[in-house]
């Protein structure tokens, strides 16, 4: 896989390896897996994602990052609607005319997956069409219905993976976001890029689509509403029922494990890599979650 660098050369030579990628057009078997199996159920993803999927060479790029990971901010903007269960939605789907497959039969589909990250992306999918009650899921959490001034460019990994080996920059602060039975679900940067970026370090749900650990969300609140100062680290201890609301951003690579963070992110993991950013091979949503645990 091509680097993500900014050298002219580079640049030069990545340039005649898109053309080349642009005139290859994939057989359907080399798809990617999710792809293959909702074409199979017969909700087929529309062109968009497919592109994303498949890493098509315009979705990989210095800002972008990778296919997968816009394919996550794709779906975000759905996530972070109040209303969003429309199996015809182009945006999503191909223009579809059949009846939309039953919940059970997509569920069941989704365990058969082989990829990690086809599991996470499905799910959330699923979720869009079939909405989990809150009664049955995890911590919920408001939504914020205007979008926040918070970049989500590859590189928005850097202070959380510096976080995650319990390293804190000179004049940063973390917070360490709780619900309401005092478990850790966020952890919140401030004076580390931009403000109020967040990192989940526990399952929550937003608009009944369950999002796994490690997806970055912003947060929306005034004044003070700390509940005690953290224990080791700057910064404090909040409860996430005095947010005004929450959006969904993306994935972070921390979503995916270890063993196949490169596989799913492909040229925005080799960007970080690229960037020497610290621990982006070994960094987990486990050592963030100790964190914020010990500032309680």
């Amino acid at each position: 896989m091509a680097r993500a660098v900014g050298d002219s050369r580079t640049r030069v030579f990545l340039e005649a390896i898109y053309a080349q990628e642009a005139d290859t057009e994939l057989l359907p078997e080399q798809h990617h897996e999710l792809l293959r199996v909702f074409a199979k159920l017969g909700l087929s993803l529309n062109d968009t994602l497919r592109d994303m999927l498949n890493e098509h060479y315009a979705h990989r790029t210095e800002r972008r990052g990778a296919g997968f990971t816009q394919a996550t901010r794709h779906l975000a903007a759905f996530v972070n609607r109040a209303h969003h269960r429309d199996p015809s939605e182009p945006r999503m789907f191909q223009v579809r005319h059949d009846p939309l497959p039953s919940e059970e039969s997509l569920r069941a589909a989704v365990a058969q997956l082989e990829r990690e990250e086809s599991r996470l992306l499905a799910a959330m999918i699923i979720d869009l069409l079939f909405p989990v009650s809150p009664s049955n899921g995890p911590t919920e959490l408001c939504r914020w219905s205007d979008n926040l001034k918070i970049g989500t460019c590859p590189l928005a990994e850097k202070y959380f993976l510096e976080i995650a080996g319990s390293f804190v920059r000179r004049r940063g602060a973390v917070n360490v976001l709780v619900a309401d039975d005092g478990r850790p679900v966020l952890i919140e940067k401030l004076n580390l890029g931009d403000d109020h970026s967040c990192i989940s370090v526990a399952r929550l749900m937003l608009n009944g689509v369950v999002l796994p650990p490690g997806s970055l969300f912003g947060a929306c609140y005034e004044g003070n509403i700390a509940l005690r100062p953290n224990r080791a680290l700057r910064g404090a201890v909040l409860p996430i029922s005095a947010c005004a609301g929450f959006r969904f951003l993306r994935l972070s690579t921390l979503a995916v494990s270890p063993a196949n963070r490169e596989r799913a992110f492909t040229t925005h993991f080799q960007a970080q890599l690229d960037a020497g950013l610290y621990g982006p091979r070994e960094a987990t949503i486990e050592e963030l979650r100790r964190v914020a645990e010990n500032q309680l």
